[in-house]
């Protein structure tokens, strides 16, 4: 009788017990099964036949898409090229504004520029497509990344693979399979130590989802028992499709890599739909051991185990001899080891602070799944990090500076997206930011906005306007006299207004800063951008005493390159749900923040100081595209500054160290080398100089008089409809040259209309478009 109560209590003991494990598989199951990363995808490239692009930067951009060139078409990825053609399959892919199907293409070129896209499953011609945009990060995982793909979508051919070698009879045990268990434990006494396991696959799943490691009977029996309930309450498909997505593969740094999609992505570049089958038999192959078999690490013991998978896969006849032997002598076929969650760490901090910012901090924390569309170009990102590198280890050469530090931000001034950020020399480490959080002196870089607020006043300032050029002194209440001086203490009478800012003179844009007031130039500045800076209400603020990240800077350049609106910059498209709902959609309304006849004249100004002046080194190899540029350097060459602009995108460099050392470089030498070994790489477009119905092109001659009949012209802003050349020859005789202002401490310069004879100065009169001319020197030095 005792007896019978012992068994009864251990039976409901067990029963219990059952129960329990039972629990804890359907919480796990039927709920939140993982936290699932957000996927950070780049912007959404479109191909279109108007763009007339060439076959080259096609190909480039497929490539750069992660398409795989190919003689035979047979995956969605795939592309060829035949003669004056290409042929692709554009993979499927879920758009923010709809999924999309895969589709097949043919591009046709005609004198190497795109002439016809035909879509040739529908057999018509089409105007444009979009590629579907590249992965480039995971965020918020629990340190553990994962791409939730359905059954459906895995190759069967990876998944046959993986029950012939792991499970055969996974379709017909019931969780645990006796059979599995005796042939391994024969084959391991026959061996003389454990060489094969007898886990069916559900007791794997079980395994990683709910025990540990830890080899003892007792988790043995949990593992059986609990396997043995899942496979009784769930479907065996849904127990594969959660294995699939669930078995771990690698490591990336602190965060665990699992399921077979990601490791295809993390190992191949490429989605798990388009590997070929010696990469699948790879990949079920490390399965055995994620780490002993990782091709990166220990390539030698990866090629063995994908070799014993594929004579596996022969001897079970799903493939023959001949492939065999073609695939098992292939190599491994890896990319690059690189990282899925760790690529382009500065713009991956910047999308996290945008994040923050337009969702809010518990919003932007619990994003599991959700997908993240960003203005990342990958191109430019991948030109912008290999100028950087190539362009500072010349110079850590020719100036014998080991730790000379730049960072590069490049945007699209017409709609804010940044394109790409570049945060250091080493371009993969994810520590400090110099582009987003550098503060660094500006020096020059701020003499636009204050010409830019000087040419908002078309009644005092033009940009033919005399600014005197001679010594300056300031005195200032309870300190010093402040003396600016120009960078190679050279003055002169008189200087154009132009010519100053494409001469970068100090004296000048002191001149000219003092007469608008420096509330003014502060409330422009503040009004394009840096609003949120800490600008000194001083003098020696025109000259740029005070410091301001590379980020912040693009800020201000984007307003004067976009005729004076100001759009935001973002590193963020949109996010959605996985089922499609919005989380958030950038909408952007452009703010006219300054004149636009003022932003105009200066990015004209900006445009002169690179074909003659300061940036004049670009017109060797980029003259064609009429590149707009400012150049910046501080005190004792400490830090050197570029801004560059052309038809589409702002870009700013900077470059110095991070010891606040001196570099013995100036922005011309120094910053300036940066973005022409990324214009090398990543080749312009035209700078057309936009229009406006108040602006009218009115020559002068070489001392800035207005003369109808010079062939060298100036912007004008005709704010009172003013007809320069029709009193021209009677107000001011050609050749004599405007007066000089007095001194802009106290008194506006006159007005070109009203000017009166005075001898020339030689600054003047210097012809910088002479080709033996050499280029001006510059910039910042604030006081002596």
């Amino acid at each position: 009788m005792f007896g019978l109560k012992v068994g009864f209590t251990a039976l409901c003991c067990a029963a219990f017990y059952l129960i329990y494990l039972d629990g804890q598989i359907r919480s796990k199951m039927d709920g939140k099964l993982w936290q699932l990363p957000a996927e950070v995808y780049g912007n959404i490239q479109s191909v279109r036949r108007s763009d007339s692009d060439s076959l080259n930067q096609i190909t480039s951009l497929l490539l750069d898409n992660g398409y795989r060139q190919t003689n035979l078409l047979g995956t969605p990825g795939d592309f060829k090229v035949e003669n004056d053609s290409i042929v692709l399959i554009r993979r499927a892919f879920p758009f923010p504004d709809g999924a999309e199907p895969q589709r097949v293409l043919r591009l046709r070129f005609n004198q190497n520029k795109l002439n016809v896209i035909e879509d040739l499953v529908n057999r018509r011609a089409v105007d444009e497509f979009r590629f579907d945009p590249k992965l480039i990060a995971m965020l918020q995982s629990n340190n553990e990344d994962r791409l939730a793909t359905p059954l459906h979508q895995y190759p069967r051919l990876l998944i046959d693979t993986l029950l012939l070698v792991e499970d055969r009879r996974f379709y017909q045990h019931d969780g645990v399979s006796l059979l599995g268990i005796s042939r391994a434990l024969i084959t391991n006494i026959q061996a003389g130590q454990t060489v094969q396991g007898g886990s069916t696959l559900t007791q794997q799943l079980v395994k990683n989802l709910f025990l540990s490691n830890e080899r003892s009977l007792t988790r043995k029996v949990n593992e059986a028992l609990m396997a043995v309930l899942m496979d009784a309450r769930y479907d065996k498909n849904r127990i594969l499709e959660t294995y699939l997505n669930e078995v771990y593969l690698a490591q990336d740094g602190d965060t665990q890599i699992h399921g077979f999609a990601l490791a295809s992505q993390f190992f191949f570049g490429r989605p798990v739909q388009e590997i070929s089958l010696d990469q699948i038999a790879l990949l079920v192959g490390m399965v055995k051991g994620p780490s002993l078999y990782n091709p990166w690490r220990n390539p030698n013991n990866a090629l063995q185990r994908r070799n014993v998978v594929l004579k596996t896969m022969l001897e079970h006849a799903i493939i023959d001899q001949k492939l065999y032997d073609l695939l098992s002598a292939r190599p491994l076929g890896v990319q690059a080891r690189g990282s899925i969650n760790k690529s382009q760490p500065a713009f991956m901090q910047l999308l996290q602070q945008d994040l923050q910012q337009q969702l809010g901090e518990a919003k932007a924390n619990n994003l599991s799944g959700a997908r993240i569309f960003t203005t990342l170009d990958s191109q430019k990102q991948r030109a912008a990090e290999r100028a950087l590198i190539n362009a500072v280890q010349q110079l850590k050469v020719k100036q014998k500076i080991a730790d000379l530090e730049s960072a590069i931000v490049v945007a699209d001034y017409r709609n804010g997206a940044v394109l790409a950020m570049v945060g250091g020399v080493q371009t993969q480490y994810a520590g400090f930011n110099r582009a987003l959080r550098s503060q660094r002196q500006i020096g020059s870089l701020v003499k636009p906005p204050v010409y830019l607020a000087a040419l908002s006043e078309p009644q005092n300032f033009r940009l033919n306007t005399p600014i005197e050029n001679r010594p300056l002194t300031i005195k200032i209440k309870g300190s010093a006299d402040w003396q600016p001086r120009n960078y190679d203490n050279k003055f002169g009478g008189s200087v154009m207004l132009l010519d100053a800012l494409v001469r970068s003179l100090n004296v000048p844009t002191v001149n000219i800063g003092m007469k608008v007031g420096l509330d003014k130039v502060i409330d422009v500045q503040q009004a394009m951008g840096w609003d949120q800076i800490k600008i000194p209400k001083v003098p020696a603020m025109l000259l740029g005493s005070y410091s301001i990240s590379p980020y912040d800077v693009t800020k201000l350049y984007q307003v004067i390159a976009n005729e004076g609106k100001k759009i935001p910059l973002s590193a963020i498209e949109s996010v959605y749900q996985r089922n499609g709902e919005v989380i958030y959609q950038r909408a952007f309304e452009p703010q006219q923040v300054v004149a636009e006849e003022a932003a105009i004249q200066t990015l004209y100004a900006m445009q002169q100081a690179v074909e003659r002046g300061t940036g004049r080194s670009l017109q060797q190899n980029f003259a064609q595209y009429r590149l707009a540029g400012k150049t910046g350097t501080t005190n004792e060459a400490r830090d050197t500054w570029f801004v560059g602009i052309d038809g589409e995108n702002v870009t700013t460099v900077w470059l110095g160290r991070d010891n606040n050392g001196k570099t013995g470089l100036t922005g011309a030498s120094g910053a300036l080398s940066v973005y022409r070994e990324y214009l090398s790489l990543m080749p312009p477009t035209v700078l057309n100089l936009p229009k406006s119905d108040n602006l009218q092109w009115v020559g002068i001659n070489d001392y800035g008089s207005w003369n109808c009949n010079s062939s060298r012209t100036i912007p004008v802003w005709t704010d009172k409809n003013q007809n320069f050349c029709a009193s021209a020859s009677a107000v001011v005789p050609s050749g004599a040259a405007p007066a000089a202002a007095t001194s802009l401490q106290d008194a506006a310069p006159s007005d070109v209309e009203s000017a009166v004879e005075r001898q020339p100065s030689v600054w003047d009169a210097l012809e910088l478009q002479q080709d033996s001319a050499p280029a001006p020197v510059e910039d910042a030095q604030p006081s002596r």
